[in-house]
């Protein structure tokens, strides 16, 4: 039984990261400081935050529709 509660805690997890992004690897994936993310000087202010726990997370569909549409212009 507890072998089946660990698959699908791990299928949990991975649902998540598939889902949200943290600060640090928003600011990794930006090449830009954490700093820069956490106070919105790097066009994080556009995305719209979500706080679970302390930590600071982003929808990763709306990272990557406002990337596309900085490659736009």
């Amino acid at each position: 039984m507890s072998k089946a509660i660990d698959r699908r805690t791990a299928r949990k997890e991975r649902i998540f990261e598939k889902r949200y992004i943290s600060a640090p690897e928003l600011a990794a994936r930006w090449d830009v400081s954490e700093s820069a993310i956490y106070h919105g000087n790097c066009g994080s202010r556009d995305l719209k935050t979500i706080r679970l726990g302390r930590a600071l997370r982003f929808l990763r569909t709306d990272v990557e529709a406002l990337e596309k549409s900085r490659e736009k212009h």
